[in-house]
């Protein structure tokens, strides 16, 4: 062997043995190791003993072997179709730990014949490269992460994200998703825009003075100012601005971060309110944790007990209460603190050592459905509890002193009947105090629930107290007088004890209804009965709508041949009919007044002409029941005045009606007089009606309830006489309105008169002005050929109506096409040219008035359209004819509207035809 050969032999055994990545000799046969240098065997922790003879694919990771692959590359290795063979995988170590290598391979050939000798391996550890890779991909997901959840929280966040830049305007560069919801502006009407363009222009000044301030250090990070939303609204707003700059310290631009504050800005001005009416009350207030430690306390518990707040507050409320009173005391905070409000009666002792009469109140603090603390309202009842004992022991100095007391004080046996009432309770009930003795208290006052439903009688709060010979607390209740007049009262009841015996109790009251308190009870009230009047308004349009095919089929029956029988069943269905419109028309008077709609007129009136009729109404029934009815009128009244003759004829036709009613025999008298005093004005008098009857009578403990809505004196006389109760309700509401008032003198077998007073204004001569008048015989048509070229729509709902309306109109020569709903109406118009419409108002998926408002963006004059709706007030007439309708037809209608409609409108349809 050469030297040659020798050194280079030793120069790569030296190779070999140093060298720092792995080397190692396998068969190409069956591909198990022949030899392996010491890298290779220190990577995979064995000996080179341990893995001689051993597979090569034993040493890779299973998951990284790919067998199919290496048999490949092996065969095309040996086949000198490829050179070398590399890869990367997982290779095991001893201690079953994973390294990551790059392995290369290749065939070792014999340099004569180029058979294969041996497989050369290399295998170079990489599993650092492999670790920094995998934290530079995880870095790099984190780092898109990061940006996608700053991207999310951008655009879902509820505060508003603005980028401004750094020039003079700071103009919006973006902005979040929250500028929708916060300012109504849809992104792209902000971008571009200076910073000042959504800032409530009084507050301008304040965000550039901030703006200025903050870019020099001097002012806080957070402001609070107002924004201008797009609809004009005014947003609190609560704003934190970040400043940023480039490498040199240049601003770049800001970054404002805004949260909508106008909810919390809300609760701070009730918080304010609250604090006032805490500090301001004239009561004693204050507020204490579970242990009855005083925490608050105002001015008003200052002064009622005369410590100040340091000596009251972290303190238990035991030093405060007289002794006697401690346990009672203990006992209702203690029900107090188990969520149960309560009000009692104690005596306070002041810091001078004097007893102080006190009502309390005591109110839970309920935070998260928990008890948390306990308010306490305390008052002063000193003196009123003083007047209260003194009646006890009644003398005659004292009962000098009780008559001229502001408060009514009755005292009462015990059966509930006054044996003494002073003064002021005569006249807060409007009686004489020689009225009183001896009658019962529910004839003279009657208590009310506070759904503002009478008591029983017997069973008032009140008289039970007595009879069970308990009182009762300073409390508040409704009351009504005989008269039908109510007022809101603060009593107190006592038993009156004789040596150890009830005998009966003493009640203690005043008038509250001045208080403001009282005020808004009575606007709730008020509040409540246009609720009642609205749904009897709605139930009243209910009942028209098959009224209307009841009678109007009715009225066609009784144009077609018909035998007597059968025209007898008509004009008796006819006649019902007409009975039950009229208890709706009551209704639905009475459901106006109630909701304060009802308008009057100021028109000439006749009087002597208006009574005339009111009694020719009555004549053939007073007539059928040997009733004579006559009426007075005085010569003094004049020829006409100025009133509304509609609703002073209603309110006699409901006396007049009642009169004939309730009268079996005897006679009934209706009479007007009139005053001319200066007190009423130089062209005002005073109308006085009397409508005076023989019939049954009143009696009367039950007239307080005549004038009351839905009242029926007795169920009995109702069952006999009938009526809905609502006629002298409705005429006591009418009286008012006008400014006048009504009343009741009666007795048990002795007739009533009823009487009602106006105040009324002369009918001067020179104010009069012309009436046109046009006969029905310049408007009327030929009936048969009416409408016998006029196009015709029905929208109508309910299939009898629109049967009805398609007969009406058929008699009048009209051929019509029915739609149910307002949706196809409009889809018709679209397609046949149509000359008049009969809109029903209340229909589905669209109603007639928004149906209305399509058609005419399209056809602004024609087709003519003409409401019909139950509702039949003048409200909706002018909510149809706003819309674009030209008619209004009130259900029931009869054939007569049908034609008045046509002769109104077809002239005009024909004439635009012409132009």
């Amino acid at each position: 062997m050469s030297k040659s050969i020798t050194e280079s032999r030793s120069l790569f055994e030296q190779l070999y043995t140093h060298a720092p990545i792995g080397i190692a000799v396998a068969s190409h046969v069956n591909g198990r190791w022949l030899q392996l240098n010491p890298a290779f065997c220190e990577m995979l922790a064995y000996s080179e003993d341990e893995l001689i003879d051993t597979s090569v694919i034993h040493m890779i990771y299973e998951e990284d072997l790919h067998m199919e692959e290496f048999r490949s590359k092996f065969w095309e290795m040996t086949h000198e179709t490829s050179p070398m063979y590399e890869t990367e995988v997982r290779l095991k170590r001893k201690d079953g730990s994973l390294l990551w290598a790059t392995i290369r391979a290749c065939i070792v050939r014999d340099e004569t014949n180029g058979e294969p000798l041996y497989l050369l391996v290399q295998a170079a550890d990489i599993t650092k490269q492999k670790d920094a890779e995998e934290i530079l991909i995880v870095q790099r997901k984190q780092l898109e992460e990061s940006s996608r959840i700053s991207r999310l929280l951008a655009e879902s966040s509820l505060d508003l994200i603005a980028i401004h830049d750094a020039d003079s305007s700071r103009t919006f560069k973006y902005v979040s998703n929250a500028c929708k919801s916060m300012l109504g502006y849809e992104l792209e009407e902000v971008i571009g825009k200076p910073g000042t363009f959504v800032i409530y222009p009084e507050d301008v000044p304040l965000v550039e003075a901030y703006v200025e301030e903050q870019r020099k250090g001097l002012a806080p990070k957070r402001l609070n100012y107002r924004l201008l939303h797009k609809d004009g609204s005014t947003v609190w707003a609560d704003t934190i601005t970040h400043y940023v700059y480039d490498d040199s310290g240049e601003l770049m631009e800001m970054v404002a971060v805004t949260r909508d504050i106008t909810a919390s800005q809300q609760q701070q001005l009730s918080m304010q309110e609250y604090r006032s009416l805490f500090d301001c009350n004239p009561l004693g207030v204050a507020s204490l944790d579970l242990e009855g430690n005083l925490l608050k306390a105002n001015m008003g518990q200052e002064q009622l007990t005369g410590h100040t707040k340091e000596e009251l507050l972290s303190r238990p409320f035991d030093h405060l209460i007289d002794p006697v009173d401690l346990e009672k005391t203990r006992y209702h905070f203690e029900e107090t603190v188990k969520g149960n409000a309560q009000s009692y009666e104690i005596g306070l002792i002041h810091k001078n050592g004097q007893r102080i009469e006190t009502n309390v109140i005591n109110v839970p603090i309920i935070l998260e459905d928990k008890v948390v603390g306990v308010y306490g309202i305390t008052s002063d009842i000193t003196e009123s509890k003083r007047y209260v004992e003194e009646i006890e022991n009644l003398s005659y100095e004292r009962a000098l002193i009780l008559n001229g007391m502001s408060e009514g004080v009755i005292g009462l046996d015990l059966e509930g009947n006054l044996n003494f009432a002073n003064p002021a309770a005569a006249e807060i009930m409007n009686f004489c105090p020689s009225e009183l003795n001896g009658k019962p208290l529910e004839q003279m006052m009657i208590q009310m629930q506070s759904e503002g439903i009478p008591y029983p009688s017997k069973d008032t709060p009140i008289l039970q107290a007595v009879r069970e010979g308990r009182g009762l607390p300073r409390t508040e209740s409704v009351f009504w007088r005989p008269d039908g007049s109510s007022f809101l009262v603060e009593f107190q009841l006592k038993p009156i004890m004789d040596q150890g015996r009830t005998r009966g109790a003493v009640l203690v009251f005043r008038d509250m209804t001045s208080v403001k308190d009282i005020i808004r009870a009575k606007e709730a009230a008020e509040h409540a009965d246009r609720a009642k009047s609205e749904f009897l308004a709605i139930m009243s349009h209910e009942l028209r709508t098959p009224l209307n095919g009841i009678m109007g089929m009715a009225h066609l029956l009784m144009e077609t041949e018909l035998d007597d029988e059968q025209k007898g069943f008509a004009e008796i269905m006819i006649d019902s009919g007409e009975s039950l419109l009229y208890i709706l028309n009551e209704i639905l008077d009475f459901s106006k007044i109630e909701a304060g709609k009802m308008d009057l007129e100021r028109a000439p009136v006749d009087i002597k002409a208006m009574l005339g009729g009111v009694i020719e109404l009555f004549a053939l029934k007073a007539s059928e029941k040997n009733i004579e009815l006559y009426c007075e009128v005085s010569d003094h009244i004049p020829e006409r005045i100025r009133g509304d003759e509609t609703r002073i004829r209603q309110i006699l036709i409901n006396l007049v009606g009642n009169a004939v009613k309730f009268t079996e025999q005897g006679r009934i008298m209706v009479s007007v007089g009139a005053d001319f005093s200066d007190e009423h004005g130089q062209d005002n008098l005073m109308l006085t009606f009397k409508v005076r009857d023989t019939g049954i009578g009143i009696p009367i403990e039950k007239q307080h309830q005549l004038f009351q809505s839905f009242s029926q004196l007795d169920p009995a006389i109702n069952r006999k006489f009938g009526g809905t109760g609502l006629g002298l309700a409705i005429s006591k509401k009418l009286v008012e309105l006008m400014g006048g008032a009504i009343g009741v003198q009666s007795e048990i077998g002795e007739g009533a008169e009823f009487q009602f007073t106006l105040v009324v204004e002369r009918w001067l001569e020179e104010s009069n002005d012309p009436i046109e008048i046009t006969t029905n015989d310049e408007l009327q048509l030929d009936r048969a050929s009416l409408a016998h070229d006029i196009k015709i729509l029905i929208a109508e709902d309910q299939a009898v109506n629109s049967h009805l309306l398609e007969e009406m109109l058929r008699k009048f020569g009209g051929v019509c096409d029915i739609v149910e709903n307002g949706a196809q109406a409009v889809d018709s118009l679209n397609k046949v040219q149509y000359d008049l419409v009969f809109m029903d108002i209340q229909m589905p998926v669209m109603d007639g008035i928004e149906a209305t408002c399509h058609i005419r963006q399209s056809h602004p004059d024609i087709p003519v359209i003409a409401a019909i709706t139950a509702f039949a007030g003048a409200g909706d007439r002018e909510e149809c004819l706003k819309c674009g309708m030209q008619d209004f037809i009130s259900k029931p209608f009869h054939s007569t509207e049908i034609s008045r409609v046509l002769n109104t409108w077809v002239p005009y349809i024909r004439s635009q035809r012409v132009t």
